[in-house]
């Protein structure tokens, strides 16, 4: 047998627990990339957006500008409507024209319903006519041009200048100021004179000497239309231009008592205007040689404003036995009738004139 062998006990070691961790949610990290990807999305959406939004409202007032400028450009022209219908109307009244009738007056801005409207009707045969310089500036209607800038503080010199460039020749005048093809083309800006009848008024800013305000001492007085030989209305024409007519007329009391005799009673006549003390050193040859009492030249100056839009228009009106044309019409930017801009957003309504009540 064998010998029985008892085992011997093994020592028992205590249990150490494991200590337990905290489990972490599996996703965690993918959850945040996620919330931030969503926040970013979140700010550009809001970009983009308002991104939109101020497009769209800028495009919005830009169309609704459009809109009230174009509103503007129709009730500006409508003024020029409007001026023809009231020379038509006076050419039914008679034959005379002054300062008296309405289509001279200065009317307040006037309610269209669709924007406020201000017009001026101006007579364009109570000026000077620069293209009558096409016959010299020795010429008679040389002298009264040069008679208007001397009562106007200006050069006379300045005829020789008008004179070249409108005259058919290209030799230049008897005067410092004289100026043609050889002047022009040495300026910074090389030029020919045109040797032709002036366009517009504002052409002369082109003749040497002719200075912005030059210029705007001249626009009351002087005109530029393409008949030459056209006469002067003296119901209308100014003091200083009345003067320059005729050296006989350079008396400053003589014209006053012109001016004073018109507002009275328009001259009619001849006859009329030689009525005033002093006038009678005219034969009746020679105011008819001078004068005009029936104007057929008109400039039209008109302004719409829509909303504080404002547009303006300007014309050259033809009347012809009654029958007014528009011989052109010039759009302008903003007003173009001194103080216009204040007295239309007054908001003066000028309904009563035309026979109208208000409610």
């Amino acid at each position: 047998m064998r010998p029985r062998v008892e085992k011997q006990p093994q020592p028992v070691r205590p249990r150490v627990e494991q200590q337990s961790r905290p489990m972490r949610p599996r996703g965690d990290g993918q959850r945040g990339v996620a919330l931030l990807l969503a926040m970013l999305t979140m700010v550009l959406l809001t970009v983009v957006v308002l991104e939109f939004t101020v497009s769209t409202q800028v495009q919005y007032r830009r169309a609704v500008m459009w809109l009230k400028t174009r509103r503007a450009d129709l009730v500006a022209e409508g003024g020029v409507m409007l001026a023809a219908e009231l020379l038509h109307h006076d050419s039914l009244l008679g034959s005379t024209d002054s300062l008296a009738d309405l289509w001279a007056r200065e009317l307040p801005p006037i309610d269209t319903g669709g924007g406020m409207l201000s017009v001026r009707i101006e007579d364009e045969q109570g000026k000077l006519n620069a293209n009558s310089l096409a016959t010299g500036a020795l010429s008679p209607a040389g002298r009264r041009f040069q008679a208007l800038l001397d009562n106007l503080d200006l050069d006379p010199g300045l005829t020789f200048a008008l004179a070249d460039w409108v005259d058919r020749n290209r030799e230049p005048g008897a005067s410092p100021l004289a100026a043609e093809d050889g002047w022009y083309s040495a300026q910074e800006t090389p030029l020919t004179a045109r040797n032709a009848p002036l366009r517009s008024f504002a052409e002369m800013a082109l003749v040497r000497g002719f200075s912005p305000t030059v210029l705007a001492r001249l626009r009351r007085h002087v005109t530029v239309l393409a008949d030459p030989e056209l006469k002067v209305n003296p119901n209308t024409a100014s003091p200083e231009v009345l003067a320059a007519l005729d050296p006989r007329l350079s008396d400053e009391s003589l014209v006053r008592r012109l001016v004073e005799a018109r507002r009275l009673s328009p001259f009619t006549s001849p006859e009329s205007l030689r009525a005033v003390e002093g006038m009678q050193a005219f034969s009746a040859a020679d105011i008819e040689g001078l004068f005009t009492f029936s104007t057929r030249w008109f400039r039209v100056r008109a302004t719409g404003d829509v909303d504080g839009a404002m547009r303006s228009v300007e014309a050259l009106l033809n009347r012809e036995s009654g029958v007014v044309r528009v011989m052109y019409l010039l759009p302008r930017r903003g007003p173009n009738i001194v103080g216009v801009d204040s007295a239309i957003r007054a908001r003066i309504d000028d309904a009563g004139l035309f026979g109208a009540s208000r409610p």
